[in-house]
């Protein structure tokens, strides 16, 4: 009931049962504040007919949630990534517009946001197809709470009274996954199986991955320009990520990479294909274009391991593979670092336990000989 009349606004929310409690919610916050004369239209049903004659005078305190989050989508774009941009803005359009959008800032507090997170991490039911869902995890709950202290940073700037409710919520603690590579077994049969499928250019493509090790982002982007026949060497300098190119890798260093002999044979292969463009080492068989993304040898990927009985890894696992190779070959982790884009702490932390096998005793054999003493006498047995 307002000013003795009933009405009856709606959200623009789907009706499921997470929606429809924090209706019941937003419901009985409408009825607390109309008791005690603070409510207004606008802060909670902007598009309502009636709701224009309760709106603010300036057009700062008149802005809702999604205002802001509009603002700040076209702000960030300047300072962030464009991969990151697009992660981001979908974050906010999936887990954070279809329940806060419509509020006016100040009315969103440190426990709705704490309730809502809640909700998202619980496993649920989907009322359309009755599958159930799983709840989002520490990481993915991590990540979408960055767009969201983003756009309550601008929010609060000075001379703002607004209370930025994500203050005091800590990221959770999650596990930083471990290096998962293949066994070298492992490697020629999906590569066998891949050029059987798809053909022998789609198997180069993912036999480079194994052998040079470059992240895929670099692969997809690496120019005839940039690879040296005769030094057998590439330049890695760019990268091409959700279609977009930047000169730069993730790192902000470039590096040359050293070729090994399977690596640099696919090279050779390939220069057949397509160096007469002079454009990408590596095209999609299928369009005969560049490659733009990951997704289509992503799925071309997850069918061949099921097909040769492989446990699934994801593709970034190529690299890793590249690593471990080259570690228990013997090479020199420094080496190794620096080809594959790596600091030496990354190469301590994430791969010290594949470095131990490729010494074959040479760290010990040495270490022993610093420190030998005088020579042990020989102790015999004496049977009894």
């Amino acid at each position: 009931m307002w000013q003795g009349k009933l009405v009856a606004p709606s959200l623009d929310l789907r009706p499921n049962a997470a929606n429809l409690k924090h209706a019941a919610r937003v419901r009985a916050l409408v009825v607390d504040e109309i008791k005690r004369g603070s409510f207004r239209f606008a802060d909670h049903f902007p598009d309502y007919r009636h709701a224009q004659a309760h709106q603010p005078d300036s057009d700062t305190e008149a802005r809702d949630f999604a205002a802001w989050a509009t603002v700040w989508e076209r702000l960030s774009a300047r300072t962030l990534e464009h991969s990151t941009h697009q992660i981001y803005k979908r974050h906010m359009k999936a887990y954070w517009l279809p329940v806060f959008g419509h509020l006016r800032p100040e009315r969103i507090t440190h426990e709705m946001v704490l309730e809502h997170l809640a909700e998202l991490s619980t496993p649920r039911l989907d009322l359309k197809t009755g599958k159930k869902l799983r709840g989002l995890g520490r990481k993915t709950q991590n990540n979408i709470l960055i767009p969201l202290r983003g756009v309550f940073e601008l929010i609060c700037r000075p001379p703002s009274r607004v209370q930025d409710p994500t203050e005091g919520i800590a990221n959770q603690k999650t596990q930083k996954a471990k290096p998962d590579p293949f066994a070298p077994d492992e490697v020629d049969l999906i590569l066998g199986e891949l050029a059987k499928r798809y053909g022998a250019e789609v198997a180069d493509y993912f036999e480079f991955s194994f052998f040079a090790g470059l992240r895929a982002s670099e692969q997809i982007a690496l120019r005839w320009d940039d690879v040296d026949l005769r030094q057998r060497t590439v330049l890695v300098w760019r990268t091409r990520v959700m279609t977009q190119d930047k000169e730069r890798t993730k790192t902000n260093v470039e590096r040359t990479v050293e070729l090994n002999t399977r690596a640099a044979a696919v090279i050779q292969r390939q220069r057949a294909r397509t160096a007469i463009r002079g454009a990408e080492v590596f095209e999609n068989p299928n369009t005969g274009e560049a490659y733009q993304d990951e997704q289509s040898q992503g799925r071309v990927w997850r069918t061949t391991l099921r097909a040769v009985g492989v446990r699934y890894r994801a593709p970034k696992e190529c690299r890793d593979t590249s690593v471990t190779l080259a570690l228990m070959a013997g090479a020199n982790p420094m080496w190794v670092a620096m080809q594959h884009g790596h600091s030496v702490q990354v190469m301590m932390r994430d791969y010290a336990k594949w470095i131990p096998s490729a010494d074959r005793g040479a760290n010990l054999a040495a270490v022993n000989a610093s420190i030998a003493g005088p020579a042990e006498p020989d102790i015999g047995v004496q049977l009894v």
